[in-house]
């Protein structure tokens, strides 16, 4: 009988809150699950559902969302405009810079945030309703709220102002509120999570925890911060996605503190090898410094669409070529030293390629770069930073190790940038050693002073956007780095158009068409013709 509850409580939140009018399902929906709700064990169930329908919808959602908005068409990621269309997706208008409101992936993400929240806002509206140890029900409470913050932090900066629900049943014509009400949920949500989730080592990072609501306050401080620094969509005029509320100083002072509380005290460290963080066979590795990952579903794939993005192309690799990483993320490692390098970047995995040992597992080895002046040519390169293991039965379709969303090396990284902005750039250099020395191929201090030196830029916006590059390339944050540094336009148009076939055409296009005037993702039009007040609808849509 329970498992055929929570057939039905998954199945309504997926299917009925899923459809194209998702504001329009809150009768049905609102009185079907609500009949759900009966003792502790279907709380459990519940906040196990709405963990389901952010892992399973969204590896659907990693392949035709975050990825797509957040790192095809960057300086990280340019798709090949010789394949086959997503016509899922409408991946080519990411490919060439001309995303439109009727694109079929920002209709997608924006219906299965709000499944999501009319998922938490219900379980979060009838907990109070049943009887259960009172301190495990404050910690389901901590988890729904977590998961309500990561969704109205990540609504607010791919859309700017939306509306905002916190009870159920969800009002089918509300308007937009505004960024600064959004973020302030956000920032309302996941710091009652952080004050109220146990601090204790994580174990599951698929789940909720102390640690990882501190790494996304201190990156949603630190995105707000930098945007209202760096005066982020001031020349649109737009006062519903205003930044001018934001006080830089108490938001960077408080990124600071929590970013040091999860250095000092969460238990997680800076995994010694970087590959690890990427192997199909190192999970438990992967743990020790991830605060929050997508796991793998039961049958142990994470997102089948996204890893041929992602996986190293060919027949052993598995990737499908359809996206390729770009000459600025080659160009950015020095590749004498940095042994990231030659791990994100390689080239093709075909029949021929060697085997090599990690982790006492074996995976295929792709071929070394074929470079011409430092640069890659043609087809034969690909992203290789996921790798799958060499097993009998081949397993091209999926990834089984941990997805990271969020990983201790970041919170160093954010570190690095609130230091910078309180102590100055050179204080802000002396977080990022951490992270250099960690990807030395030959670790010692001389090498890590080569390497510091080798990456300093007078300008340290730009060395930390760098840095952020090599460390966190092709985990779907590269646009949003960008815009919150107000370099969106300026990045792409400084894109190479002369080399690798594909990469030039696809970059030819991207330096026509971004603008900044395009920042914000725009509202999906059948939701605008549905509910007329949520516009006006972005600039440049």
């Amino acid at each position: 009988m329970k498992k055929l509850n929570y057939i039905i409580i998954f199945f309504l939140a997926v299917v009925l809150y899923g459809c194209s009018d998702i504001l329009d399902t809150e009768p049905l929906g609102f009185t079907a699950t609500a009949n759900f709700y009966k003792d502790a064990n279907d709380v459990e169930i519940a906040l196990t559902g709405c963990y389901g329908l952010f892992g399973q919808s969204y590896s659907v959602n990693y392949r035709t969302g975050m990825f797509l908005i957040g790192n095809v068409g960057t300086d990280e990621v340019l798709g090949n405009p010789y394949s086959t269309p997503d016509a899922q997706s409408n991946m080519d208008q990411f490919i060439f810079g001309r995303v439109t409101k009727n694109n079929l992936n920002i209709r997608d993400i924006w219906e299965r945030m709000y499944s999501g929240l009319y998922a938490i806002n219900e379980l979060l509206y009838q907990i109070d309703n049943i009887i259960m140890e009172e301190e495990r029900k404050n910690e389901v409470k901590a988890e729904a709220m977590f998961l309500r913050g990561w969704h109205y932090y990540h609504l607010g900066m791919i859309f700017g102002g939306v509306p905002i629900y916190t009870t159920v049943p969800h009002e089918i014509d509300k308007g937009r509120n505004s960024l600064e009400e959004v973020m302030t949920q956000a920032m309302s949500d996941l710091q009652f999570a952080y004050d109220n989730l146990p601090a204790k080592n994580i174990t599951d990072p698929g789940r909720a925890s102390k640690w990882a609501a501190g790494g996304y306050l201190a990156r949603l401080y630190s995105y707000l911060a930098s945007s209202k620094k760096n005066e982020v969509g001031k020349q649109l005029n737009f006062a519903l996605n205003s930044f001018d509320w934001v006080n830089v100083d108490d938001f960077y002072d408080k990124a600071l503190t929590i970013s040091n509380n999860i250095i000092d005290n969460s238990g997680l460290t800076l995994v010694s090898d970087y590959r690890y963080l990427f192997v199909e066979g190192s999970k438990n590795k992967q743990k020790e410094e991830s605060l929050f990952v997508l796991n793998p579903s039961p049958e142990k794939k994470i997102g089948f669409g996204l890893m041929t993005y992602l996986l190293p192309v060919g027949a052993q690799g598995g990737g499908w070529g359809t996206c390729r990483p770009s000459q600025e993320v080659l160009s950015r490692y020095n590749r004498n030293y940095d042994a990231r390098g030659s791990w994100v970047v390689g080239g093709l995995a075909d029949f021929d390629c060697d085997t090599e040992i990690i982790d006492n597992n074996a995976y295929f080895r792709p071929k070394d770069l074929k470079l011409q002046n430092g640069e890659a040519w043609d087809g034969d390169y690909s992203i290789t930073k996921f790798r799958i293991l060499k097993t009998e039965s081949k397993h091209d379709d999926y990834y089984g190790g941990l997805y990271p969303l969020m990983r201790l090396a970041e919170i160093y990284l954010l570190k690095a940038e609130a230091v910078a902005h309180k102590n100055g750039d050179d204080a802000g250099r002396e977080v990022l050693k951490s992270i250099r020395y960690r990807a030395l191929a030959n670790k010692s201090n001389a090498n890590a002073e080569q390497l510091q030196g080798s990456y300093r830029r007078g300008d340290f916006v730009q060395e930390l956007l760098d840095e952020r590059s090599r460390e966190l390339c092709f985990e779907q944050y590269r646009k949003f780095d960008l815009v919150r540094f107000n370099r969106y336009e300026s990045t792409i148009k400084s894109l190479s158009t002369t080399y690798g076939v594909w990469n030039r055409n696809a970059a030819l296009q991207l330096v026509e068409n971004i603008t900044d005037s395009k920042i914000w993702s725009p509202i999906p039009e059948e939701d605008e013709i549905a509910n007329p007040n949520l516009k006006p609808n972005n600039p440049g849509y």
